[in-house]
């Protein structure tokens, strides 16, 4: 009778572990990059920890997008712990600002910004630096203690994620980008980093004197798993920068008509990449989903 016991007991661990019970639970993160429903170039990516229930978000892509982005954040709990916001420029904001302006239930704790002056936001203002976005963003936070901004090397921890700020609106990034677009080059860099891997934002950085400034001034730490291209990976000055990054995977926040047009460098940069073993990454297939450790 004792050995028919051992006998039932040993199927039974046998079936548990076959089902999977008893495992311990992902300890990681999940990296998530999205598209944008414009049809347009956007911005939007998530890192959330299932263990702790702790979801990070960077920007959220145009007006169009909104409703994607309440789906993300209604799959994960409906509760975002950091939202970060790289620049102001609506391919960026605009879907942060109506759910931020209308949360339908949606709990956010803290936000991240760049210290972006308004007066020179206007006064430097090119064609495609829309005030309407930024005036309201400004409008819509304005006292909320729960909005903070970030500057040059900063350091954060996130659960067990260090964040490093490369670049944010100051000084350094005034002069670097000269009279070139200052609004995408005083985007907030930010550099997170897990246990192993590890991923480099470049927001819309894009000019050969910003990127000069960057390996410049941290050479090696921006070394990094994963890179989010700057401008798309659009209009971006030089490749120097890329060796200093080495990533195994770089991702476009870019539909087909960007990467492939002839009036654009997406296909040009994506060629440098592979030709480095870097694997590319776009609109093509999204959301695109990794483990991040």
């Amino acid at each position: 009778m004792k050995g028919v016991r051992y006998i039932l007991l040993a199927l039974l661990l046998c079936l548990l572990s076959i089902s999977g019970c008893g495992k311990e639970p992902y300890d990681g993160w999940i990296l998530r990059h999205y598209g944008d429903a414009s049809g347009n170039q956007g911005m939007f990516y998530s890192l959330y920890k299932p263990s702790e229930d702790y979801l990070i978000l960077v920007d959220g892509g145009w007006d169009e997008n909104t409703e994607n982005v309440r789906n993300v954040i209604k799959e994960y709990g409906g509760k975002v712990d950091v939202w970060f916001l790289t620049h102001y420029h609506n391919d960026h904001v605009s879907a942060f600002n109506n759910i931020w302006e209308d949360p339908q239930g949606i709990e956010i704790k803290a936000v991240y910004d760049s210290p972006m002056d308004p007066e020179e936001y206007m006064a430097r203002a090119e064609e495609w630096d829309r005030a309407d976005c930024f005036e309201r963003y400004l409008r819509i936070t304005k006292g909320d203690e729960r909005v903070k901004h970030l500057y040059r090397d900063d350091k954060l921890t996130l659960s067990d994620l260090s964040v490093e700020v490369f670049n944010s609106y100051d000084e350094i990034a005034r002069e670097a980008a000269y009279d070139k677009d200052l609004h995408n080059n005083a985007s907030l860099v930010l550099r997170f980093q897990g246990q192993s891997d590890s991923i480099l934002f470049l927001g819309d950085v894009h000019t050969e004197a910003m990127h000069r400034m960057l390996y410049a001034r941290y050479g090696e730490r921006l070394k990094s798993t994963y890179v989010q291209l700057g401008h798309h990976g659009n209009n971006t000055a030089g490749f120097d920068i890329y060796p200093y990054i080495s990533a195994r995977t770089a991702f476009f926040d870019a539909p087909e008509w960007l990467m492939t047009g002839e009036n654009y460098h997406c296909a040009e940069l994506k060629a440098y990449l592979e030709g480095t073993g870097c694997s590319c990454r776009d609109y093509t297939d999204v959301p695109q989903e990794f483990e991040f450790h």
